[in-house]
């Protein structure tokens, strides 16, 4: 043992010995002179983002290199590289970042070669820390209905910061998403990657619809696609669908946003026969949407997951309120976007707005002359505040159109009020709100895409009960209010960040992987951008 040690002292001596003799070899200067001809006054004024930034980082530094050390890389340099070898971790892809030009590079001696290493280097790391800090894809052009807004880096500073204060690893650790939802998906992404690399599970062969106590050959198919996916125990070769195989179901079922009965019906078997490699592909699409998100998270916050019909509320990461939710028909898409929820109204009225009373309401006034004073709907001349309320009973609808349509329509409180007892506001350009809904079934459907737009929730006493607590309010005093049949607003003393937000793909904290159905169409969106290279920020390639 002690001669081995001896032995990697004497290679360890001889390789510090034979990178100094490198360093010797190579004059810095001849590379720094390259870098300032490429980068310095008298070059060609650069046109793209990424080269004016690697001219105005070089210009900074009076072109030095920043991450060669003799013909090989600095401890930093190494540290940029692994990281871009590792970026797959993330869904994103190393050959985005010139890292086979870059191996190429490291090793040579000629000062124009280095150069063009420490260069790409840079141009690589840019490109890297946008991608993993604000996404692969600009949101506006990969899904012009996004529109959260992500807080902002200076991306060049980070770098120059970094170097500086000898701090890169921080500096990129501090890159991705901090919320640990993140690193539960990219750790799916591993193993879906893992069962990929594995050959994938096996497609369902057709037979009729399967439940408990059936026999069938189709069985121990199912049982191994359940077992590759890690809803059942054992793949064991058993023709019987038992209760134990029935659990399995239910939970795929559950993890895929299905109706949870335990039978592999059409939806379960469509489910059950999307490729492991789409379900990769959803997990990267989701991660980009990820990096698309504000780092500075509050503590408390409403998070609506659109595409998995449900609301939270987070505290300290985590949730301590779920419901169900209904969300804006695939033709009237609810728009992904954040507000702080400033206030409640209980008993509201509802306004409703010109678009929904010339399309919906209009053709059922003109059937029906009952269906206002029914609906508890009030007509008025127009949306001033001055405005003359009229008899709606009295007027001659057939003339109304969508061209001549100046009345304000008004439901006054009551059963039969499209919000509801309770509306949560957050003041937006869309004019978005969660709110109550008379419409109770649509919350027993799997998918729940019924609204005009606005968010529609299963049970708005909780949320009014958890938000008012903070006023003072008592569970009885919020019954008692909405009982009263009588408007009232109240101000929250804590307004509270609202989220609006669509995944397709995330992880619980128990480490179930979720998966569901791009309703609005959104994951397709988003895939076309990324493969078609729709650049999120800097991503030009900038050798010398």
């Amino acid at each position: 043992m002690r001669s081995r040690w001896i032995v990697c002292g004497l290679y360890l001596g001889l390789a510090t010995a034979l990178v100094s003799a490198a360093a010797a070899e190579v004059n810095i200067g001849s590379v720094q002179e390259r870098l300032r001809a490429r980068f310095g006054d008298g070059a060609a004024q650069p046109a793209e983002p990424l080269e004016q930034a690697l001219a105005t980082f070089y210009g900074r530094r009076d072109y030095q290199p920043a991450w060669i050390y003799g013909s090989g890389l600095t401890d930093d340099g190494n540290l940029v590289v692994d990281s871009l070898v590792t970026s797959r971790l993330h869904g994103l892809e190393p050959e985005d970042y010139d890292l086979a030009a870059i191996r190429e590079l490291v090793g040579s001696r000629e000062p124009e070669r280095l150069a063009v290493l420490d260069a790409l280097m840079t141009g690589a790391f840019l490109r890297y820390c946008y991608d993993l800090r604000s996404g692969r894809a600009d949101p506006r052009d990969a899904d012009p209905e996004w529109f959260v807004e992500a807080d902002g880096i200076d991306h060049l500073t980070a770098l120059e910061e970094s170097i500086a204060d000898g701090n890169l690893a921080e500096v990129l650790g501090g890159l991705m998403p901090p919320d640990p939802s993140y690193a539960l998906l990219r750790e799916a992404l591993e193993d879906y990657r893992r069962i990929g690399a594995g050959g994938g599970w096996p497609r369902l062969p057709e037979s009729p619809a399967l439940k408990v106590n059936a026999r069938d050959p189709a069985v121990i198919v199912l049982r191994k696609r359940l077992w590759t996916s890690g809803d059942l125990e054992s793949p064991r070769q058993d023709d019987l669908f038992d209760e134990d195989l029935e659990a399995a179901v239910v939970r795929f079922q559950d993890r895929h946003g299905l109706d949870a009965d335990g039978v592999v019906g059409r939806r379960t078997r469509t489910a059950l026969d999307v490729p492991v490699e789409e379900r990769v592909r959803q997990i990267v699409l989701n991660l980009e949407r990820w990096r698309w998100m504000p780092r500075q998270a509050d503590s408390r916050y409403i998070l609506v997951n659109m595409a998995g019909f449900e609301m939270r509320v987070i505290e300290d990461e985590v949730p301590i309120l779920r419901m169900r939710v209904v969300i804006g028909r695939p033709y009237r898409r609810t728009p992904a976007f954040s507000e702080a929820m400033t206030y409640v109204v209980v008993n509201p009225y509802w306004h409703v707005p010109p678009s929904l009373a010339v399309r919906d309401l209009l053709p059922k006034i003109r059937e029906d002359s009952g269906y206002l004073e029914r609906q508890g709907i009030r007509v008025f001349s127009d949306w001033t505040e001055n405005a003359r309320e009229l008899d709606g009973q009295a007027m001659d609808w057939s003339n109304v159109n969508g061209r001549h349509f100046p009345y304000k329509l008004r439901q006054d409180p009551g059963p039969h009020n499209a919000l509801g007892r309770i509306k949560f506001m957050l003041p937006n350009r869309f004019n978005i709100y969660l709110h109550d809904t008379p419409h109770r079934e649509h919350f027993d459907l799997s998918v729940r895409a019924f609204s005009s737009g606005c968010i529609r929730l299963e049970d708005p006493l909780a949320l009014a009960d958890y938000l008012l607590g903070d006023a003072g309010w008592s569970p009885e005093r919020v019954r008692e209010t909405v009982a009263s049949s009588k408007r009232r607003v109240v101000t929250l003393s804590r307004p509270i960040p609202v989220y609006l937000v669509y995944r397709t793909a995330w992880v619980e904290r128990d480490g179930a992987v979720r998966f569901r159905d791009d309703v609005y169409g959104r994951d397709k969106l988003l895939a076309t951008a990324l493969e078609t290279g729709v650049p999120g920020g800097i991503r030009t390639g900038a050798a010398p």
